[in-house]
């Protein structure tokens, strides 16, 4: 019997922007940003971020485009990770994402800055990783622990079902 099982990807991505560069100076992470994408080659990927390229204080719930805006950038980097979830896993994650793009309130900047020590700001707002967390932890979903409140990037992949099967500059994977 054929696999039914569909397959979701996780996106971690390093910009070089000033606030990119900000986090990983404070985090020591590789990687400052988190999105979630519902196919291999990223076209129908999701996040929160910044509305204007060069204004980094205005977010919001977006479809990513490694086409366009910091991800043009040739130094920009991303690691793509695979995970496989049930067909009903799958529905819920589609969902959750829907959902949170018709109620969100906008990007969750003061959120950002209070992860770093360690304070969880509840509310309709969200940041990258908080995002995808979010998607991944929901009742009908499991697959991150709930019981984490804060994730930065990197920890999302943390996980032994996830399977990297990407690392390099965004360039060579949209050329790829």
């Amino acid at each position: 019997m054929e696999n039914q099982n569909k397959k979701i990807y996780i996106v971690l991505s390093q910009t070089y922007s000033s606030i990119a560069r900000a986090i990983h100076v404070l985090t020591h992470d590789k990687y400052s940003h988190a999105s979630i994408a519902f196919d291999k080659n990223c076209n129908e990927m999701y996040s929160f971020g910044r509305k204007y390229t060069h204004f980094p204080f205005y977010g919001i719930f977006k479809e990513e485009d490694l086409n366009k805006g910091l991800f043009k950038k040739k130094k920009a980097i991303l690691a793509v990770y695979e995970l496989e979830v049930t067909p009903y896993q799958y529905e819920e994650i589609r969902n959750k994402v829907k959902e949170i793009k018709d109620t969100n309130k906008g990007y969750n900047i003061a959120g950002l800055l209070l992860a770093y020590f360690k304070i969880k700001l509840h509310r309709n707002k969200y940041y990258c990783s908080e995002f995808v967390y979010e998607v991944l932890s929901s009742d009908n979903v499991n697959i991150l622990d709930k019981n984490k409140i804060l994730f930065r990037p990197e920890e999302l992949v943390e996980s032994d079902n996830i399977n990297k099967i990407f690392e390099g500059k965004v360039i060579d994977f949209v050329n790829s």
